[in-house]
């Protein structure tokens, strides 16, 4: 049995109640990351990561607006609207203001998630343009097809038509290239995240103070010891498959045609908000108490995404070696650094810990 409007309404204002539910238990912790410290004291102004506030709280905004106009609409269409055709009609009205608002919400909670994305990826390259050139080209496709898709729908002909629904040759198309886009600039830029990490672990290991051994059975293993970068990269790719795996499950749900497109989108926004808290929740917390308890071994520092100094022939390592102190405070927050000074003459390393104030 087909998947009716109506149903398909209702069933989306259940799943986006459930994932707000969700998101505001994130968000309230993810606002305490960023604006306190482990100890509970609030962080000095200077050192509190403004635009990650500012995301947070506007995609907490979409993501309440967007339940609030749901349940709305769904009072509308099955208690005051008394027209012909029933909550049916009410909810096909493709041009209805309701609908619009709907669509604007989604596209910008996607813009927001994946601008945020394509920043942290620059940071990572220690801002190197060339590096996020496509992915920003990307994203502005993206722009651009959402711009002409809200366009079309509020000056669409025919008004009693469903957005998954025949007739609509010219905006079809353009959804599934944004959609297209957004989804390739979200695997694209991820993907380019974890490979910077990857190497830069891989190049500190030989300044890290811990075995080969461990390093290399660390990262999928929960009975060994995993180092801080490993414990990032893991991280960014479970959050980056969650908001994945729901934006492509819609995407083929616009594709079939089905109803279950608006409860699929109506979800998407909620998750995309949880996705983008869960990573600055996950790396706030101190990787020592989550990870080296499960070790019997005792805990030996690891190397946070840091500068590495070499005084050898009175050169420093290459730019691949090297990441800068703004990008440890994009990529960690809260948790114990490590300076490092080495000399292969004396073998020597000095290590020193210390609390920093620092979010991503």
């Amino acid at each position: 049995m087909a998947l009716g409007i109506s149903e398909a309404q209702l069933l989306g204002l259940f799943l986006a109640s459930v994932f707000w539910g969700m998101f505001l238990i994130t968000f309230v912790q993810c606002v305490r990351c960023l604006l306190w410290d482990s100890k509970g004291v609030f962080k000095p102004v200077s050192t509190i990561n403004w635009p990650m506030v500012v995301v947070a709280v506007l995609l907490a905004i979409l993501s309440t607006f967007d339940v609030a106009l749901g349940l709305m609409h769904n009072i509308e269409a099955f208690i005051f609207y008394t027209g012909p055709g029933g909550s049916a009609a009410r909810f096909t009205g493709l041009t209805d203001w309701v609908n619009i608002l709907k669509t604007c919400n989604v596209v910008f909670g996607k813009l927001i998630s994946d601008g945020v994305l394509v920043y942290r990826c620059w940071v990572v390259y220690n801002r190197r343009w060339l590096v996020v050139a496509f992915p920003v080209l990307l994203w502005l496709g993206y722009l651009g097809l959402a711009i002409f898709v809200i366009y079309l729908e509020a000056s669409a002909n025919n008004p009693r038509v469903l957005l998954t629904g025949p007739g609509l040759s010219d905006l079809t198309p353009s959804i599934t290239s944004g959609w297209t886009l957004s989804l390739v600039n979200n695997i694209l830029a991820t993907g380019l995240i974890v490979y910077r990490i990857w190497r830069v672990d891989k190049e500190s290991s030989v300044y890290a103070i811990q075995s080969d051994s461990s390093r290399s059975r660390a990262f999928f293993s929960r009975s060994s010891h995993r180092t801080r970068l490993q414990i990032v990269t893991r991280v960014i790719i479970e959050s980056g498959f969650l908001y994945t795996a729901i934006a492509l499950i819609t995407f083929i749900t616009f594709l079939t045609g089905s109803n279950s497109f608006y409860a699929t989108s109506d979800a998407e926004l909620q998750i995309l908000s949880i996705a983008f808290n869960l990573i600055i929740i996950r790396i706030s917390t101190r990787p020592e108490e989550n990870y080296s308890a499960q070790t019997s071994r005792p805990h030996r520092p690891s190397f946070p995404l840091r500068t590495f100094t070499s005084v050898m022939d009175g050169t420093s390592p290459g730019p691949d070696e090297l990441i800068s102190k703004r990008t440890l405070e994009v990529m960690v927050t809260n948790e114990e650094n490590v300076d490092v000074d080495y000399h292969p003459s004396r073998s020597r390393t000095r290590t020193q810990g210390r609390d920093s104030q620092m979010s991503y």
